[in-house]
């Protein structure tokens, strides 16, 4: 063998120790991978780094405490905190526990599909909601941002397939409260408005709901022939700005997000969108009227049908690095939006052969003078010229997009729940989920001498004390013998039992309003 063609096996470092190059080859190729499988940056980038008022960015509940919440009435105490920074860690799954069931177009009936009462719950300020692992979710549970600033939420996922609804104008949500039905506002996920008690667009203005990142979710509900049985997965309307939408999960739905609701809302909405994940959504991903926002490195997707973007009235979209595939419209205008479009990828339906959608090429806008690869043109077609906009979001914070090749493969591994570590937020001072008291009440403290108010004949008890912690009913000083009764406001009576100790416990079975009756003394109270 000819030592000069062969390579060297063995080489010797400066500590005179051998190390054979195939080694040295793997422990290179072995860095690499490590480094090409590290996560990427999941900061907080866009506009809701920006300063507005006396926040010099968004925090949410950070300097709070940290409250782990299991169930409805945990998570609608800390989340409905008007100012009280929390850190609320989401555990699995969380719904109203109150069973109902709905006929076919979602209205409540005697049988049919078996589902819970749906509810809507009004963030406050300074609140970061996240959840634990991949299995946080919000199960027919929307939430509704108004007038609200500095709110986190991360990790979660939102469904409102099978809420009930009652159709009046448009769907709204059905709850149960205080022991009766209530129509709610509409079936969105999450919905971030700024129009509370205004109707005139004048004060309208002067509110506004700000300071707001909503990242690595996961949104979708179940497919239905009626499009308008729930509403948008994320809406957003009025003055709406400083917020980011990233490294999100949008799928299975027929109207994903709607910014600006209607040609009239021409106030503010600023937002990033960025590394978010679109998949089978049929419209509006989103839909966006006098808006100022960044959509970058987004993927978008179809079966064959679908729209991506909808530029409409007043709005200046800086679009940049996103991958389409397989819609029917990738950017398309109305009205008289601007934008500007750079560095996109469109697949057309090259990868969506096999749905027999190669016969259709997907429409596109562009921006005047863009040239299209071959590839590109093989799978897309012009639809509109649409003027370029001014808006740069270089102009008011600093970003890095990846590259329009790299978004394909990073948006599908890491968008959704289940991909951030969440010990940042678990190093506020830990607090055990306390429910305040609906009533604190004594009930015979009003009552006159001359009443009897007896019990099995007994003497008159002035210090029988109820109070309601959640669900829980705790009576104190209660009278042996006696019997109670705790009755639902349909008339149905839950338990009965004679009292063995003067201090017992009784557990209902869902938040509500009861009756407790102990002897001949009734007393309604409500439960959370």
């Amino acid at each position: 063998m000819n030592s000069i063609n062969s390579p060297k096996m063995f080489s010797k470092n400066n500590l005179g120790i051998s190390i054979s190059g195939l080694m040295i080859t793997a422990l290179i190729l072995s860095l690499n991978s490590v480094i090409q499988a590290a996560s990427p940056d999941f900061s907080m980038v866009g506009f809701a780094t920006l300063s507005e008022k006396s926040l010099t960015t968004t925090t949410g509940g950070a300097g709070g405490n940290v409250v782990e919440v299991n169930s409805f009435e945990e998570f609608k105490q800390y989340a409905e905190d008007l100012e009280t920074p929390y850190i609320i860690i989401v555990n699995g799954e969380i719904n109203t526990e109150i069973k109902a069931y709905i006929d076919s177009e979602g209205h409540i009936a005697s049988s049919g599909t078996e589902t819970t009462y749906g509810e809507l719950v009004q963030v406050g300020n300074n609140k970061t909601i996240v959840g634990r692992g991949s299995d946080a979710l919000l199960n027919r549970i929307g939430l509704q941002i108004q007038n609200k600033h500095n709110i986190i939420i991360r990790n979660l996922k939102f469904t409102m397939s099978d809420v009930p609804i009652s159709k009046t104008d448009e769907n709204k949500v059905v709850a149960f409260r205080d022991g009766a039905e209530v129509v709610l506002n509409d079936p969105d996920c999450i919905a971030i408005s700024a129009d509370s008690g205004v109707s005139d667009w004048a004060g309208k203005s002067k509110q506004a709901s700000h300071n707001i990142w909503i990242d690595h979710c996961e949104f979708y509900n179940a497919y239905t022939s009626n499009k308008d049985r729930y509403d948008g997965l994320l809406d957003a309307k009025n003055n709406i700005y400083n917020a980011t939408f990233s490294w999100n999960f949008f799928h299975n739905h027929d109207k994903g997000s709607l910014i600006g609701n209607s040609d009239s809302d021409s106030l503010r909405h600023e937002i990033t969108i960025h590394h978010n994940h679109y998949k089978d959504i049929h419209a509006r991903t989103p839909m966006m009227r006098y808006n100022e926002s960044h959509v970058y490195n987004n993927y978008i997707e179809g079966l064959g049908t679908g729209n991506g973007p909808n530029v409409r009235r007043g709005s200046d979209i800086y679009f940049e690095n996103n991958h389409f595939a397989g819609l029917s419209k990738a950017i398309f205008v109305g009205d008289d939006g601007l934008a500007t479009i750079v560095g996109n990828y469109y697949e057309g339906c090259g990868n969506m052969m096999d749905s027999g959608c190669n016969s259709k090429k997907m429409k596109i806008s562009v921006n005047p003078g863009t040239s299209l690869s071959s590839n590109d043109t093989t799978w897309v077609s012009y639809d509109d010229e649409i003027a370029i906009g001014k808006f740069k979001p270089s102009d008011y914070y600093s970003y890095k997009p990846d590259a329009v090749q790299d978004v394909k493969s990073l948006v599908t591994t890491y968008a959704g729940v289940g991909k951030i570590d969440i010990s940042e937020y678990e190093n506020a001072p830990i607090i055990n989920p306390i429910i305040k008291s609906s009533s604190s009440v004594n009930p015979f403290s009003s009552s006159s001498e001359n009443e009897t108010n007896t019990i099995h004949n007994s003497s008159l008890i002035h210090q029988l004390n109820i109070t309601v912690s959640g669900r829980i009913l705790q009576i104190s000083n209660a009278k042996m013998g006696a019997k109670y009764s705790l009755i639902d406001m349909q008339g149905c009576v839950i338990q009965s039992n004679y009292i063995q100790s003067s201090n017992i416990t009784i557990t209902v079975p869902r938040s509500g309003s009861y009756f407790i009756k102990i002897g001949n003394l009734t007393h309604k109270i409500n439960t959370f």
